[in-house]
């Protein structure tokens, strides 16, 4: 009875684990524009849920604002007509280069979402 007992024991422990480590992966890859501006580094990190929860194209240079804040100043992919946000360290298990959000715009409103390498 002691065994089975043990065994159950590690299973909810286990299974508690598991539980607690997929909340916090979701918590951490989930956009706000709270977390987008504070912390810049780990924008790679929740760039994908910002972009399944916010359809970018076709807003407006001051929609985007509100929601990302200013763009980087960069020369990387900069253009007269877009905005480039710094995501961080690419993804990945070597994480050499960086990743870039470039919105291109046309008539003040984003005409192409990009992420992109340098």
């Amino acid at each position: 009875m002691k065994e089975i007992c043990r065994k159950h024991k590690k299973l909810v422990i286990i299974g508690i684990a598991i539980i607690f480590f997929l909340c916090r992966n979701v918590i951490n890859h989930t956009f706000s524009t709270e977390r987008w501006m504070k912390y810049p580094e780990k924008r790679v990190d929740i760039v994908d849920n910002l972009l399944e929860k916010h359809e970018l194209s076709g807003m407006t240079v001051d929609e985007i604002m509100l929601l990302l804040g200013e763009d980087t100043e960069t020369e990387y992919f900069k253009t007269e007509n877009n905005m480039v946000y710094y995501l961080g360290p690419e993804r990945g298990l070597i994480r050499i280069d960086s990743e870039w959000l470039v919105l291109e715009l046309q008539e003040d409103r984003v005409s192409k979402v990009d992420i992109f390498t340098d």
